[in-house]
């Protein structure tokens, strides 16, 4: 099985605009990069990366997980970011670029790209010195 991940480069916190949990999730943003093995899916520049692994918290962590649907804070269209099940295993895409799917992936593979990614934004946010704990883990 490929590979997924999501990377972002270029964290920005200059469009914060105060200290709640909304103002991080909107204000701290990336260049996003969703890929399968080397080959890109969706990139977009700007991306709010923080609301995106909150989200991916909060999917990762429900019993009754079903399809993740990126629903942003920042844009109108629902779906920047999806992981939709089929019957073959989990297809990653967004509705940006929607001729454009992975392969069918394994769950493993699924959940091993968002923690990593959730681990990775964890990590940028202590370094800024915020807590991802207040930010997005709860």
């Amino acid at each position: 099985m490929a590979i997924m991940r999501l990377s972002y480069a270029s964290l920005d916190g200059d469009n914060i605009g105060g200290t709640s949990q909304a103002d991080y999730l909107v204000g701290l943003d990336a260049d996003l990069t969703v890929s399968e093995g080397p080959a890109p899916l969706y990139r977009e520049l700007a991306f709010p990366v923080v609301e995106l692994a909150r989200s991916l918290f909060l999917w990762l962590n429900d019993a009754n997980r079903g399809d993740f649907m990126f629903d942003s804070m920042s844009f109108e269209e629902i779906g920047a970011v999806s992981l939709t099940r089929g019957s073959s295993g989990w297809v990653v895409g967004s509705v940006f670029s929607p001729d454009v799917l992975s392969n069918p992936l394994d769950w493993a593979e699924v959940e091993s790209g968002c923690r990593e990614f959730l681990s990775q934004i964890e990590f940028d946010l202590l370094s800024l010195g915020l807590d991802p704990g207040e930010v997005i883990l709860r």
